[in-house]
Parts: structure tokens; C-alpha cells; sequence
């Protein structure tokens, strides 16, 4: 696998400067001039500046140098659902952290790494988003910069539609409904709590069954706020079973996953989808 990204121009970016080609992307000022100062762009195979017109049927490619550290390797299973040229879905197991929080280097990212690392590709390869280290399901992945700065910003801007499945404690009063109430930081915890200084955070739930005093539902969430599904639900009176943090269960793991993703391509620009069904 090389360190190349590369991009056969077509009509939607025939006339473009390479600079206004990565601005397109949402890359970064900062990042768009390394590129031209470490001679990273290529055109044709040929050196090029930012100020080049780009002209259809151009093969325009970016040589990957990673201006940071790289992610250590470590060595770990990935179940890879989806991988191309600019993007890797992954179904990440409970219990795991995305990134190192210092204490460990057994993370999704380091797994992923060590993944890479062995097909020769040493670019650092990163998470668009996260879920909780009890959550399961769909992580996205970007391969290089391009990629990471498009998608970060599909994130930013709510453009993403993200599908989680609980398992909750109780019955709901009502079929469906939207949860729309703030959500901050607690001061005298490591809680997320509801309240009303704090972010927007919007929670679409529709309930799928209930049996047992158990309701099985699933969500749509807006903002992506920390623990945002787990700090609505608790405060409907229907915390995820297995949250020890919000809910009162003990020794279960939580029974949280993240099915479904569907998101805009970073190449192509049209909408895809992928979805993973919950292990419970």
C-alpha cells in the first residue's frame, strides 16, 4: 500500500486551484500550506503548487506525511466491515476504549494501527467520532487527511445520522418521542447531567418492544453530546441496563450499540450507509 492519496479530477473540480480543491474538503489553512512547503503535491507525478489550475482528468495525489506522532501499534483483533481508499468502518467490541487515556495502549485506534502498520501504510489512521468504552457497534475511520477533515466537519455540522439500540429499564408511557433538553457537565462528578446552561442535545426514541419490564428502543441522536443517550434516558427514568454510571445495574455490561451510520462519501459525495446489528 503506498502513502499516496490520489484523486482523478473530474468536471465538479476542473478550473480549481489545488488550494481551492482542499478547501472544498474543510482542510485546514494550516494543513493546506504543509503541503505546499513539504513538497507533498504531485500532479501528473509532477511537483506542483497550490496556485495549479487543475484541468479534467488530472491525477492529482497527495504524498501522506504525518506532521505528528505516530499511534503506537497495538496488537489486537479488528473486525473490519468496510475499507476503500479514504475510509474504514469498524465494529468495535464493549469494553474498549477508542483512544489511549494513558493508562492503556490496548485501544481501537492502536488496533488499528498495528492493522495498517502490517500492510506497510504508517500513516496515522483516525476516528471521525467516538463511542463510549461500554458502547458497541460502527466506528468511522478516515485514511488520511482529506478524509479526516471532510468528515469531521459532516460531524460538526449534524450531517451524520447516527442509529443506536438500548435496552432500558421500564416501559415507556409513550410509543416514541424526542427528548430536548440541555446537557452539561456536572461540577461535583465525572457525570454528564441535564441542565439548562448547558449544550442543545436533541434524542429521537421509538420503542420497538417491551416484555419482561424492559423496553428495547431505538435512537437517532442530534449534537452527539457526551453520554448524551445514557444522560436522557436516566433522566426519562429509563437508564440503559448495565450503566453503572447513570443507572443502578452492577457487573452487566451495558446494553448500548451503535447500529447504523449514514453519512455523505468523501470522494464520490453521495450518501452511504452502513449498519451493524446489535449483539443482544
Amino acid at each position: 500500500m503506498q502513502n499516496f492519496v490520489e484523486f482523478l479530477i473530474t468536471d465538479k473540480y476542473n478550473g480549481y486551484t489545488i488550494r481551492d480543491f482542499l478547501l472544498s474538503f474543510e482542510v485546514s489553512k494550516k494543513n493546506i500550506y504543509k503541503q505546499e512547503m513539504f513538497n507533498l503535491i504531485r500532479v501528473n507525478n509532477k511537483i506542483e503548487k497550490l496556485t495549479y489550475r487543475l484541468k479534467l482528468n488530472d491525477k492529482l495525489s497527495f504524498k501522506l506525511a504525518p506532521f505528528d506522532e505516530g499511534i503506537e501499534p497495538f496488537v489486537g483483533d479488528v473486525e473490519i466491515v468496510y475499507e476503500d481508499d479514504d475510509i474504514l468502518i469498524v465494529n468495535k467490541p464493549p469494553r474498549l476504549l477508542i483512544h489511549e487515556d494513558g493508562n492503556t495502549k490496548d485501544t481501537l485506534t492502536n488496533r488499528v494501527s498495528h492493522y495498517y502498520h502490517l500492510k506497510g501504510y504508517d500513516y496515522p489512521v483516525l476516528p471521525v467520532h467516538r463511542i463510549d468504552y461500554e458502547t458497541s457497534g460502527i466506528v468511522l475511520f478516515a485514511k488520511h487527511f482529506i478524509s479526516l477533515a471532510y468528515l469531521s466537519g459532516e460531524f460538526r455540522d449534524d450531517k451524520v445520522k447516527k442509529t443506536y439500540i438500548a435496552i432500558c429499564h421500564g416501559y415507556f408511557a409513550k410509543p416514541d418521542g424526542v427528548i430536548n433538553l440541555n446537557i452539561g457537565k456536572d461540577r461535583h462528578s465525572n457525570k454528564q447531567i441535564v441542565i439548562d446552561s448547558g449544550k442543545e442535545a436533541r434524542t429521537e426514541y421509538f420503542v420497538l418492544d417491551q416484555k419482561d419490564n424492559l423496553s428495547r428502543v431505538e435512537i437517532h441522536i442530534l449534537e452527539g453530546r457526551r453520554h448524551q443517550i445514557r444522560v436522557h434516558l436516566a433522566y426519562l427514568g429509563h437508564p440503559v441496563v448495565g450503566d453503572k454510571l447513570y443507572g443502578k445495574d452492577e457487573g452487566k455490561r451495558m446494553l448500548l450499540h451503535a447500529k447504523k451510520l449514514e453519512f455523505t462519501h468523501p470522494r464520490t459525495l453521495k450518501t452511504i450507509s452502513f449498519e451493524i446489528s446489535e449483539p443482544f
